[in-house]
């Protein structure tokens, strides 16, 4: 793969082994990125056998990035691997929650240490590296859930609000040395993650056809929306955009329900 606008650029993408994260690496991939793939499963060696398939390169590399010497290991390795590393997104994360007063510490603990603990120590480790090769763009795959949301989602919405602003203090602090920092708001995208969350109504079919009726694109997103997004984000198309998030709902953020 070659020719692509990240070609020659050096990308981690964190909990690519489904879903999003899956659709981010395999669209970097075809742009011509050398990509770390990372999971805390198995499912990750899959992408990037996948990526090899296709003739890109990939390296798989599982971590719990929870724990700070793995993320710290995850940036190491990929800047010994391809000798630079250019782009760090992070997707890695959980969902669910339930209300602020019934929420225990064991719920904020899990949300917070995997979605923003997580970002956090990879943000803190790639840094360095991407100083070194002259700049890099961090991307953190937020939610439409840090503006607005749902009922029993905390901390949930919680974690994803300090994921945008995790981004604005990068963009602050190390944009002279030319470091970008963005995030991405998905909506709803059909990914295993959303899939299980719709097996939990017994109405599933009107549910489903509620939530469509608040997308004005009619659809749903797909993985590879997400990652289309990133893709021109993470490049040099976007050298001058840095401390932004960019929604990709299919419009259900313009959306005012009518009373």
């Amino acid at each position: 793969m070659s020719g692509g606008r990240l070609e020659r650029k050096t990308a981690v993408v964190t909990g690519s082994g489904s879903g999003i994260g899956m659709a981010i690496a395999l669209r970097f991939a075809a742009e011509g990125a050398n990509v770390v793939v990372n999971d805390i499963a198995d499912a990750g060696r899959d992408v990037a056998g996948e990526i090899a398939a296709a003739g890109g390169s990939a390296l798989f590399f599982k971590a719990d990035l929870r724990r700070k010497n793995e993320a710290a290991s995850l940036m190491q390795a990929a800047y010994d691997h391809y000798g630079a590393l250019h782009i760090l997104v992070n997707n890695a994360g959980v969902s669910g929650g339930k209300s602020v007063v019934m929420a225990e510490d064991e719920d904020w603990d899990r949300i917070m240490e995997i979605n923003l603990k997580g970002s956090w120590y990879c943000s803190k480790y790639a840094i360095p590296f991407m100083i070194e090769c002259g700049g890099g763009s961090i991307l953190n795959i937020s939610s439409t859930h840090a503006y607005r949301t749902q009922a029993n989602h905390f901390p949930y919405h919680s974690s994803k609000s300090g994921m945008i602003a995790m981004a604005y203090g990068i963009c602050v602090d190390f944009g002279g040395q030319g470091i970008r920092a963005n995030s991405i708001c998905p909506g709803f995208i059909e990914t295993p993650l959303s899939e299980a969350h719709m097996r939990q109504f017994a109405n599933r079919e009107e549910k489903t056809k509620a939530m469509l009726a608040t997308c004005p694109i009619g659809r749903f997103g797909q993985p590879e929306d997400v990652a289309a997004a990133a893709a021109f984000l993470a490049s040099d198309e976007a050298a001058f955009i840095t401390g932004t998030t960019l929604v990709v709902d299919g419009g259900r953020s313009a959306l005012q329900k009518a009373e």
